[in-house]
């Protein structure tokens, strides 16, 4: 389902080059859970951002469902993201003045479904992530748990075959950093959806089915 093929991203700080990766591979299939791993500056957010077609490898080739985005223009990677891709990042990115049903529903909206449809879709998958008696209550008025859970609802609005997972638990307590990883483990396991968490916390890495190490910008040797 993802296909990543000897990634490399190099950037320059005026004259001196960064090889931020020199070359990652790794496949991840529809089910499983693959955890990437890493010190500060190893490179494992550039791997989630050249994934999400947020910026462009300087080598290499990333997949979806057979389909390189490598070569896909802006437009079509927008498209791409809307329709196949969803993403929890660590701070929520939920807009504050829209209640939990609203920042769900938007997603749908600008992809196109009908009010209706949008609403009734927000409400079922908000149901499933137990914040059904929260539909009308705004960021403000939730705990960071809920919140990061309205996150996980809007990434599976619209039903995507890949969930980027970001820091997911960076945020949180460890009670609610354990009840959002119990989710999303259950997005693999239950929904049959790729997913990717990018972390350096050894409690989020233990749900992961596999993990990966990245070092210098290379797939540490098991």
């Amino acid at each position: 389902m993802l296909d990543v093929r000897d990634l490399k991203k190099t950037y320059h700080q005026g004259e001196v080059p960064v090889h931020a990766l020199r070359g990652v591979s790794f496949r991840l299939e529809p089910g499983e859970f693959l955890a990437v791993s890493g010190p500060s500056g190893s490179g494992k957010s550039t791997i989630l951002n050249l994934i999400g077609g947020l910026d462009d490898p300087t080598d290499g080739d990333i997949l979806i469902d057979g389909r390189s985005i490598v070569t896909l223009d802006d437009a079509e990677r927008t498209r791409m993201r809307r329709s196949r891709i969803g993403f929890i990042f660590q701070f929520f990115n939920l807009l504050p003045t829209m209640t939990a049903i609203e920042n769900v529903t938007l997603p749908l909206l600008l992809g196109g479904t009908a009010r209706k449809s949008a609403d009734q879709r927000a409400t079922e998958i908000l149901e499933r992530v137990g914040l059904g008696h929260r539909l009308h209550h705004r960021p403000t008025e939730l705990s960071g748990g809920e919140q990061q859970r309205v996150a996980i609802a809007r990434a599976l609005a619209f039903d995507p075959v890949l969930i980027l997972a970001d820091e997911p638990t960076g945020n949180l307590d460890t009670k609610s950093g354990t009840q959002v990883m119990e989710m999303i483990s259950a997005l693999a396991r239950d929904f049959g959806k790729a997913v990717l968490l990018v972390t350096h916390d050894p409690r989020s890495i233990s749900y992961a089915g596999r993990v990966i190490n990245i070092v210098d910008g290379l797939v540490e040797a098991a």
